[in-house]
């Protein structure tokens, strides 16, 4: 049974928790406007400067509080899925794996990661943002419906980004956050590295299709599994709508239909014509959490309730473990 490698140093169930370590860095700032946005054109860059020296910031993983479940005996059900993976929130182990550790595109997948690195910024999120990007140009594009000169906080672009998967959200959090488009996936990959994820790169912020652009169902049950540990993160996900009101009134619905799953309580859907249906699931039963994770799953939905019904039934969990000590 695989468990994270940040969270136990030793094959032993729930022992030698380890501690991450996280370097804080500094944003660029804001780029200005373009004067005529078109659809997915890189904001202005920044010059270039002296990398700022990187300070380090001790930074705690969700860490273990219960050994691995046991395991039944129920077979496993078949899914469509290329890549599979169910994650056991409390102790991180993977209690189902197919292909997991094999990169494959993720599309809207990649926004999970956009939300995160918003979200750590530190930005308020009733700040105010003055939108560069115009989603009617984006067309084909999953959108919140953002217009140049549009102005929203940032709390309002999450939403956008999560619920209807906007990629022009996506964009503009980015380019409010970073400075530039390629500031803030650098930002995106540096989140990734500090939770020691090594199967995943991103060339963007909204998970349109790219070259060097992939994760695997591993690295995202990690790194949802660190997601829903954010209140706020957590908050949005399982959100059914919002209502944007800034210079415009924007209803926002959830694209995600497995939130009609029992217990179902996030995360995020995903396609192109590359990665094909993706989604990470989250569910909770009878106090416990486990995510399911499918990369180019035709019938997504139908694989994340086989696999989170199986798992459920399938699984005892394991005695407690004493909360986890920080280290001088």
């Amino acid at each position: 049974m695989r468990l994270p490698a940040f969270l136990f140093a030793s094959s032993l169930a729930g022992a030698g928790l380890l501690l991450a370590a996280c370097a804080t860095g500094t944003s660029a700032p804001p780029a200005s406007p373009a004067a005529a946005p078109l659809a997915f054109a890189p904001a202005p860059e920044l010059p270039a400067t002296e990398p700022a020296a990187a300070v380090p910031a001790p930074r705690l993983q969700p860490a273990a509080w219960a050994a691995p479940p046991v395991l039944g005996d129920l077979p496993a059900p078949r899914v469509s899925a290329a890549a599979a993976v169910v994650l056991d929130e409390a102790s991180g182990a993977a209690l189902f794996e197919q292909a997991a550790d094999v990169r494959l595109p993720l599309a809207s997948l990649t926004k999970i990661a956009s939300a995160l690195v918003v979200l750590e910024d530190g930005i308020p999120l009733d700040a105010e943002v003055t939108v560069d990007v115009d989603s009617r140009y984006m067309r084909g594009s999953s959108v919140m419906g953002l217009h140049a000169g549009d102005r929203f906080t940032v709390r309002d672009l999450l939403y956008g980004l999560m619920l209807p998967s906007g990629n022009d959200a996506a964009l503009a959090l980015g380019r409010a956050v970073a400075g530039s488009d390629a500031a803030f996936v650098q930002r995106m990959n540096d989140l990734m590295a500090r939770l020691g994820l090594e199967d995943t790169n991103f060339a963007n912020a909204h998970g349109l299709s790219a070259r060097d652009h992939y994760s695997t169902a591993w690295d995202l049950a990690v790194l949802s599994r660190y997601a829903m540990a954010n209140p706020q993160f957590a908050e949005i996900a399982r959100a059914g709508h919002w209502v944007a009101h800034g210079s415009r009134t924007i209803a926002l619905n959830n694209v995600n239909s497995f939130l009609g799953y029992p217990g179902a309580d996030g995360i995020k859907t995903g396609f192109t014509y590359r990665a094909g249906r993706t989604l990470v699931a989250s569910a909770v039963r009878d106090g416990r959490r486990l995510f399911a994770v499918l990369l180019n799953a035709p019938d997504r939905d139908g694989d994340a309730a086989a696999l989170l019904d199986w798992a459920f039934a399938n699984s005892e969990p394991a005695a407690s473990l004493q909360p986890p000590v920080a280290s001088p």
